[in-house]
C-alpha cells in the first residue's frame, strides 16, 4: 500500500477523519498545510494549545497527531480514502463498507475514543457503513443551524467508540464560531 498522510497514535482519544488528501497536502507531506483555518478552530476550541501556531505549516500535523506537542490529548488524523487525491470533494466517490474497512485495518484507529468527522461526505459515509449513526440530514437544525455533535456510537472488538459530526473546518462560512462545536470532543 502506497504512504498515506494519516497519523494516529495508539490508544488514541480523538481522531479526526477527513475525506481525502489534496494536492496540496501530498506535496506538503503535511495535512491542512496551506493556511490556519484548521489550526485555529482546533486552537480556539482548545484541543491544541496557541504554541502550535509558532510551529511551521507543514510540521504541525507530526507536531501534534505523531508527536502529542501542543496538545493534552492523543489526537490523530486519518483520510476516509487516502490515496484519492482530489481538491474538489464532490468529484470524490466513496465506495460501500469504506468506513468500516478504514477502522477495521487501521493499527490503532479501532482503539479511538471519539471520531470527529469532518463534513458530510465522511459523515454519511460512516452512516452508510454503520445504521446506528445519524446521516447528515438528521443532524437537527436550530434557527436554521445545523446543531453538530454526537450522531452514535459504534462498537468495534470491544471498544465503544463515539462519533461526532463536525462542520468541515476550512471553507465553510455559512457555520460561525465552528470551534464551539470543536468544543464538545473535549468535554467528557
Amino acid at each position: 500500500m502506497k504512504k498515506t498522510l494519516n497519523i494516529i497514535p495508539s490508544d488514541p482519544e480523538l481522531v479526526f477523519i477527513a475525506l481525502n488528501p489534496t494536492e496540496e497536502a501530498i506535496a506538503n507531506k503535511a495535512v491542512f498545510s496551506r493556511d490556519n483555518a484548521f489550526w485555529n478552530v482546533l486552537k480556539d476550541a482548545e484541543i491544541i494549545e496557541e504554541g502550535i501556531l509558532e510551529v511551521p505549516l507543514i510540521d504541525r500535523a507530526k507536531a501534534v497527531f505523531q508527536d502529542g506537542k501542543h496538545t493534552k490529548m492523543r489526537v490523530g488524523f486519518a483520510d476516509l480514502l487516502p490515496l484519492i487525491i482530489e481538491t474538489d470533494s464532490k468529484k470524490v466517490k466513496v465506495p460501500r463498507n469504506a468506513a468500516r474497512d478504514m477502522l477495521e485495518k487501521s493499527k490503532y484507529l479501532k482503539d479511538a475514543k471519539r471520531l470527529a468527522l469532518l463534513g458530510q461526505d465522511v459523515v454519511d459515509s460512516f452512516a452508510k457503513d454503520f445504521n446506528n449513526l445519524k446521516k447528515w440530514r438528521e443532524i437537527p437544525l436550530k434557527n436554521g443551524e445545523r446543531q453538530f455533535g454526537l450522531i452514535g456510537t459504534i462498537e468495534l472488538a470491544g471498544n465503544e467508540i463515539e462519533v461526532f459530526a463536525m462542520p468541515f473546518p476550512v471553507n465553510n462560512s455559512s457555520v460561525k464560531d465552528k470551534h464551539r462545536f470543536y468544543q464538545i470532543l473535549t468535554k467528557p
